[in-house]
């Protein structure tokens, strides 16, 4: 009876074991099919230079994008830390700016708009009624982990306007940064796994 025991108990711990390592796979598989195959826009970033003590030297970046005006709301706000959806459009000069925010997910409706998933920073959004008001948005794309010592060289580039971010984005608006471009060239590549 007690061998029957742990066997199951045994049985049991396998089981957990391949789940928990199953889980941790489809993530993997998750981000570097993202990576992969998802669609490529390059976005200006603007960087501040903060430290992990526990992850070492990275920077925090800021977009322009990240800054939804109010009025692009479409029908209600959505819940405190709810996932919403900001569809961006292609400028002529190949910026990308947002022209709608909504709770509903959508696809993309031509190759000039793409949608990224997001959700607001402080867990809410804006509820006043300003007409200049924005929604402050992430979308998990902004920080990026840097070679010790690079971040400041980064940020100084940023100033000079000449470093900008690779951004992959999959069908579900999910993005994930593939690296930062300097001069259009791609210099610091996001690792895969």
């Amino acid at each position: 009876m007690i061998a029957a025991l742990k066997n199951r108990i045994v049985l049991a711990l396998v089981i957990v074991a391949l789940a928990q390592t199953g889980v941790l796979a489809a993530m993997v598989v998750d981000r570097v099919r993202l990576l992969k195959t998802g669609r490529e826009i390059t976005l200006p970033i603007v960087p501040v230079d903060p430290r992990d003590l526990f992850r070492g030297q990275y920077v925090r970046l800021g977009y322009d994008i990240s800054r939804v005006p109010a009025r692009l709301l479409e029908g209600p706000l959505p819940r405190p830390n709810a996932v919403f959806y900001v569809v961006l459009e292609k400028t002529p000069d190949g910026a990308w700016k947002p022209v709608k925010l909504t709770r509903t997910p959508m696809q993309e409706t031509s190759p000039e708009r793409i949608v990224l998933k997001a959700r607001a920073f402080h867990g809410r959004l804006y509820t006043g009624t300003s007409p200049d008001a924005v929604h402050f948005v992430r979308y998990g794309i902004e920080s990026y982990f840097v070679p010790e010592g690079t971040g400041k060289a980064l940020e100084k580039m940023v100033g000079e306007k000449r470093i900008k971010a690779g951004v992959a984005v999959c069908r579900d608006g999910t993005a994930a940064l593939k690296g930062l471009k300097v001069d259009g060239q791609l210099v610091h590549k996001e690792p895969v796994i």
